[in-house]
């Protein structure tokens, strides 16, 4: 399955289809500890803001696969191992049973798609048909220019900075957004953990 952008910049993503999409990960959505009430809350603040939203907007809800060893080393991480011994000791054994079972974690992401101008939305078409027909043939496809780049990525800033303060997101990192986009190919079977947020990459489909 090939995965369906040509170009990523930061939390924006190019498809093959010539729509622009910008991503969000929504913070505080999966913290175990939050009540029922506050998770209720955040639920209406997504849920309204999406519904204001122009366009095709999507709330994701995916869950990573989790290392039992990322696990262990967030339950060790500020301890003085010397002098907690039995704290040490039953980590181990937590890590012994976390191996034995399928871990995964729960994460919220925003897609938006970004608007366009009629003229602009006749460029992207006709640059993203041409970035397939360059990809049939086995040639290398032109890429999105830097001049393009730093409009859409401040056009997605910009979009952000209108929505309400209350929804804590933060634009996804361009390895999360092409997790996300593997993602649906890989479900069922073992995939790569969920990028660090401040892990970087760019790349075409």
């Amino acid at each position: 399955m090939r995965v369906p952008i040509r170009h990523v910049a930061g939390n924006v993503a190019w498809s093959t289809h010539g729509t622009v999409w910008a991503l969000w990960r929504v913070l505080g959505s999966g913290q175990a500890q939050v009540s029922q009430a506050a998770r209720v809350r955040h639920l209406h603040a997504v849920s309204g803001l999406v519904k204001h939203l122009e366009g095709e907007a999507m709330l994701m809800s995916l869950c990573p696969q989790v290392d039992p060893a990322t696990v262990g080393e967030q339950m060790l991480e500020g301890v003085d191992l010397e002098a907690s011994p039995r704290y040490v000791a039953m980590v181990d054994e937590v890590l012994d049973r976390l191996e034995q079972m399928e871990l995964s974690g729960r994460t919220d992401w925003l897609a938006v798609p970004l608007p366009a101008s009629r003229l602009q939305a006749v460029r992207a078409a006709v640059a993203a048909a041409r970035s397939e027909v360059e990809t049939w043939l086995g040639l290398l496809p032109a890429p999105v220019s830097a001049a393009e780049e730093r409009q859409r990525l401040a056009q997605a800033q910009r979009l952000a900075a209108a929505w309400p303060g209350g929804l804590r997101v933060r634009p996804a990192t361009s390895a999360e957004v092409l997790w996300i986009y593997g993602h649906s190919a890989r479900r069922g079977v073992w995939e790569p953990s969920l990028p660090a947020g401040g892990v970087e990459a760019s790349g075409r489909g």
